[in-house]
């Protein structure tokens, strides 16, 4: 049995191919859409689990997953990193327009190249029977450049690409400025012949490669439109783009000659954000299926409801106020149909615990599976997270003889004292003020946004006091958005998402039958402040006026409230 933490939720490339194989679920997580020769975007914030997706479809790890066989090399996953410090690099910036997009291609070209020839170098037996002499004749031929012979053909290209990547910045880093690199190759120049010597050998000839381009976002302008028009390319019989990019800061979709890649007609977008977060939702069989595999691998025989056990009492408690409202409700409408109670008992009876509360009661005991799956607001790395920190601080005070033995459970009260840790620790970087933190977010936007938060968690407790219809909405909607008003707000809101203290979904408006943006708050903010964490299937329709007077210190107005029962204040134990 191994007694090391199973939650561990450091970025998937530091996980070994055999961990992310083991880890990795393939139900609800699109590989089957990922395993096509269609061009695709995973957009998703930091933690959505993008990386893992393409790591999990690369050669590498299939190859650990399953072994060798024919099949593994029909889509053959080419891992392409862009958040490097050669993408980072800003030599381009002091070259005119056009140098500067050739240059910038020029590297990505390399990059991609090599990445090829180090995906392919995991299977070099794919060279037996192959004339390497000739081959490599070709490639030199074609692309005018010289390969090591000592080598094989693999390691010859990889070590080349690495090569001209040296060489084209020392040449543009030279101190006379009228220089530059007349040896800048295309996507049509390099890769595309470079993949078709590729397809000369025999058991590569029907291969397709999805080359998949992780944390697009780093890339200069002049890279992403090279990439949007090679996705333009409509013969794609041989290979294929997997983008991955956060939404906030996504690319556009120009490409070089002034056009644009169109969703549906280029390619296909996949939301690695999950909306609804209950236990019934894909999102929540996939957490459970994540959680219920790390056990698992850990010799740990327990699910993951069983591993995390909600409170006994928070659950007799919450119990008996849905019970109270049953009986209300059939007292009070006798008439009703069961399905019309049920719906109203779903609606009100957990606002009820929280409604009769006593106003000097401690916090409630935020424990149960259920509750880190909705405390996730969507995220992965948000699930993994306090589940690691509540393994590591059980395992760490075991003094029962049991010296290294894993531990069978997490009690509830453990659970909530991480969580309702967590949940201040996330004020308290708020607090501090995300100008320190965040790029372009000035000291009086992070007081605003501190203020802004303040006066959301004032509106979502009052609601859930008080309000009529839907108590347990946590998520909002912006409406009478006007140019000046959006100048000042949107700022705001940008930088909260770039924090992840703020996430924006899609989903259908309440009128019209459209698609509109919503907002949700992380959910880790609401413990400290005696929330509930499991929302509904709502959200509230706030104004861009009153948001934007929220920053400034104004309450959000309530429709309707009622008297509010006398409350703490909104930090005070």
């Amino acid at each position: 049995m191994s007694t090391s933490n199973p939650f561990q939720y450091e970025a998937a490339n530091n996980l070994s191919p055999s961990m992310i194989a083991a880890f990795y679920v393939e139900d609800f997580n699109f590989s089957r859409v990922i395993q096509s020769k269609r061009n695709i975007f995973l957009v998703g914030e930091r933690g959505s689990g993008k990386t893992m997706t393409l790591l999990y479809n690369s050669l590498r790890v299939r190859l650990a997953a399953g072994g060798r066989d024919a099949k593994s090399l029909e889509m053959i996953g080419v891992y392409i990193p862009c958040n490097t410090p050669l993408v980072h690099r800003k030599e381009y910036q002091l070259l005119n327009e056009i140098q500067a997009a050739a240059i910038s291609e020029h590297f990505l070209v390399l990059t991609v190249i090599y990445n090829i020839a180090d995906t392919l170098n995991e299977v070099p037996d794919t060279l037996d029977g192959v004339k390497q002499k000739d081959l490599r004749s070709d490639i030199e031929y074609i692309l005018g450049i010289k390969l090591r012979d000592t080598v094989n053909l693999y390691e010859g290209i990889r070590e080349w690409a690495q090569k001209d990547i040296v060489a084209t910045q020392r040449h543009i880093n030279q101190p006379k400025s009228d220089l530059f690199y007349d040896n800048c190759l295309s996507f049509a120049s390099g890769v595309m012949p470079l993949l078709g010597c590729i397809r000369k050998i025999p058991v590569l000839k029907d291969s397709h490669l999805m080359l998949m381009m992780d944390d697009a976002h780093d890339l200069n302008e002049h890279q992403a439109r090279s990439l949007n028009s090679w996705i333009a390319y409509r013969d794609h019989s041989a290979f294929s783009f997997k983008v991955a990019t956060a939404k906030v800061g996504k690319p556009d979709f120009k490409t070089t000659s002034g056009g644009a890649v169109l969703e549906g007609h280029d390619f296909t977008t996949i939301d690695m954000e999950q909306p609804f977060q209950t236990a019934s939702s894909d999102f929540g069989k996939m957490s459970a299926s994540i959680i219920d595999r790390r056990l698992k691998r850990c010799g740990i025989e327990k699910g993951a409801a069983e591993f995390f056990p909600v409170s006994p009492q928070f659950d007799a408690d919450m119990r008996k106020c849905h019970d109270q409202v049953k009986v209300r409700v059939a007292k009070e409408h006798p008439d009703w149909l069961p399905s019309r109670v049920q719906d109203y008992v779903y609606k009100f009876g957990r606002a009820e615990y929280f409604r009769t509360r006593s106003p000097k009661a401690n916090r409630p005991t935020y424990s149960g599976f259920d509750t880190l799956v909705y405390l996730s607001t969507g995220v992965i790395r948000n699930l993994l997270e306090p589940c690691y920190l509540m393994y590591d601080a059980v395992q760490s005070r075991r003094h029962d003889g049991a010296a290294g033995a894993a531990p069978t459970e997490i009690p509830p009260d453990d659970q909530c004292d991480i969580i309702l840790r967590q949940s201040e620790a996330m004020w308290a970087r708020l607090k501090e003020g995300l100008d320190r933190s965040i790029d372009g977010c000035s000291s009086k936007q992070a007081r605003q946004i501190v203020t802004l938060f303040e006066k959301l968690a004032m509106y979502f407790r009052v609601r859930l006091l008080n309000h009529e219809s839907e108590p347990q909405a946590n998520s909002f909607s912006i409406t009478g958005m006007t140019e000046a008003i959006e100048s000042e707000l949107s700022p705001l809101l940008m930088i909260a998402r770039k924090a992840q203290l703020l996430y924006m979904r899609f989903g259908p408006a309440k009128a019209g039958g459209l698609r509109e943006a919503y907002y949700v708050p992380n959910r880790m903010l609401w413990p400290s402040i005696g929330l509930d964490l499991h929302g509904q299937h709502a959200r509230a329709s706030l104004k861009a006026k009153d948001l934007l007077a929220a920053s400034n210190g104004t309450d959000i107005p309530v429709k309707k409230p009622d008297a509010a029962p006398e409350q703490r204040g909104l930090f005070d134990e």
